[in-house]
C-alpha cells in the first residue's frame, strides 16, 4: 500500500532518506511486444540520475510512463510518497514534475519571456473577472511576482538578452535554454530532461550542463535525464540506470556502470 498525504497530493517533503521519485515494476506491452519488463528506478532528493541504453531499449517509453504521457500495463509511479500512477501528465506537472522533450517545444510566435510565463498561467490571477476589470492591486502584485520570477530564471539560463525575441527565431542552443527556463520557472521537485543535448555544439552542451547543475543546487530539485551523449551523462550524473531490451541491466555510479561487463557488452563496448 502506498503512503499518501491527507490531501492526496505530492506537496509534503519525503521522509528523511526516502526517494522523491520511484518507478516500481513498470511493464509496458504493445500487443505481444514487451517494451518494458519489471523496470525499477528511484531518485533521491537533489540527485541527478541518467537513463541510458541502446536505441529501442525502452528509455523514452519509461520516460513517458514517469511523466504521465503513457499508462503502464502494470506497475506504479510514486512521487513524494504518493502513488500517482493514475494521475494525468497535467496533474504531475502542476505537482512538481516538469519535463522537456527531445524535439523543440517552444511557442515560436511568442517572445522568450512570454514562453517562460506560460508555465505560470495555470495558477490564475486571483479574483476572477472582476479583478481583471478593475485592475485589482492583488492581480497587479501577482503579475509583478511572476515577471520577477521569470526574469530570475531567464538570467539563470542565460537568455535575458533575447527575452523580447520570438522564440521561433532562436538557434537551437538558445531554444533549449528557453525550454529549460519554462520547465523550472514554477519551481520543480523533479526535472525530466529528454535528450537535452540533441543538436547542440560542444560549448552549448557544456553550458547546458553547468546550468542544470546550478538549477539543481538553487532549486533543490532532482533531475532525471535520457541522453545518448555518454560523456555528458558520465560527467553530469550521480547515478546511472542502464536499460537494454526493456529491462534494467545495471544501476550505479558512473564508474560502476562504465566498468560493468553487461553494460559494456550491450551498449558501451
Amino acid at each position: 500500500m502506498s503512503t499518501t498525504s491527507p490531501a492526496g497530493t505530492a506537496d509534503a517533503a519525503p521522509p528523511r532518506g526516502a526517494p522523491i521519485l520511484q518507478a516500481r515494476g513498470i511493464n509496458v506491452r504493445f500487443g505481444g511486444v514487451a517494451a518494458l519488463t519489471d523496470a525499477d528506478i528511484q531518485v533521491a532528493p537533489g540527485e541527478i540520475v541518467g537513463l541510458i541504453g541502446p536505441n529501442g531499449a525502452g528509455k523514452t517509453t519509461l520516460f513517458d510512463v514517469v511523466s504521465g504521457i503513457r499508462t503502464p500495463t502494470s506497475g506504479s509511479i510514486v512521487l513524494n510518497g504518493v502513488d500517482i500512477t493514475s494521475r494525468s501528465a497535467t496533474w504531475r506537472s502542476r505537482n512538481g514534475m516538469r519535463r522537456t522533450f527531445q524535439r523543440q517545444q517552444t511557442f515560436g510566435w511568442l517572445s522568450v519571456e512570454e514562453n517562460v510565463l506560460t508555465a505560470l498561467e495555470w495558477h490564475g490571477g486571483g479574483g476572477g473577472l472582476l479583478a481583471d476589470l478593475v485592475a485589482a492591486p492583488s492581480r497587479r502584485r501577482r503579475e509583478q511576482e511572476r515577471r520577477l520570477r521569470s526574469r530570475e530564471v531567464m538570467e539563470t539560463c542565460g537568455i535575458t538578452d533575447v527575452k523580447d525575441e520570438p522564440a521561433g527565431k532562436l538557434p537551437i542552443g538558445r531554444a533549449r535554454m528557453v525550454e529549460l527556463a519554462r520547465a523550472i520557472v514554477d519551481r520543480p521537485k523533479v526535472l525530466l530532461l529528454d535528450e537535452p543535448t540533441s543538436g547542440l555544439e560542444e560549448t552549448e552542451t557544456h553550458n547546458l550542463g553547468e546550468t542544470v547543475r546550478r538549477v539543481r543546487d538553487d532549486e533543490g530539485c532532482s533531475v532525471v535525464l535520457v541522453e545518448h551523449d555518454v560523456a555528458f551523462v558520465m560527467a553530469m550524473c550521480d547515478r546511472i540506470v542502464v536499460l537494454n531490451l526493456g529491462q534494467v541491466i545495471a544501476t550505479g555510479s558512473p564508474d560502476e556502470v562504465r566498468s560493468n561487463p553487461a553494460v559494456r557488452a550491450a551498449y558501451l563496448g
